[in-house]
């Protein structure tokens, strides 16, 4: 076979491989976008390291919880505990008046502040930027800001699929799981 000819049969051949790599890939801001909506926790869960069995935590049990991502690069997640909205202690003119606000605490007792703490201590919220990893399906929070100031300006980093309208968050290397569905 002469070198040309060689050429000819295989130049085609490379062609259509490069092609079909190309479609499997999707670029960082495809699978950006692909994470843009709300979702709904179903499910978090961690894993036994004995005997590898997922089992749910019950943190965030019969909470309502969500996060969303703007397919622009931000987010923002709410884990809430069960019983959770349930919870009236406060209204919201009281809490954004803080005459009011001041006047309302002075008022409970030691048992009912220690509930609210124990409350809006379970409440777990943050706001973050978000980077997509170049070669793996890792998302990284930046969080700017949340319930927790201690971890503003750190990074947490998730790898992440989907399984129909269920996008699956691990924490990377970690032992927890979370199964949010898709809000329509």
């Amino acid at each position: 076979m002469t070198p040309r000819r060689f050429l000819l049969l295989i130049l085609p051949c490379l062609g259509i491989l490069l092609w079909i790599s190309s479609c499997n890939t999707k670029s960082k801001g495809e699978r950006m976008k692909s994470l843009a909506g709300m979702y709904k926790l179903v499910i978090m869960e961690n894993v036994d390291s004995a005997t590898g069995q997922w089992s749910e935590d019950p943190w965030a049990a019969g909470g309502e919880s969500y996060i969303i991502y703007d397919g622009l690069g931000h987010m923002a997640v709410e884990i809430t505990p069960k019983d959770y909205k349930a919870f009236k202690w406060i209204t919201e003119n009281q809490s954004t008046d803080l005459k009011r606000f001041n006047q309302h605490i002075d008022t409970l007792s030691e048992a009912s502040l220690k509930a609210a703490v124990r409350e809006f201590a379970a409440n777990y919220v943050y706001f973050a930027n978000v980077r997509i990893n170049d070669t793996a399906d890792i998302v990284s929070h930046d969080r700017i800001s949340g319930t927790i100031p201690v971890v503003w300006g750190t990074a947490v980093h998730r790898t992440f699929r989907f399984s129909g309208d269920t996008l699956i968050l691990q924490v990377l290397n970690g032992n927890r799981r979370l199964k949010w569905i898709r809000m329509k």
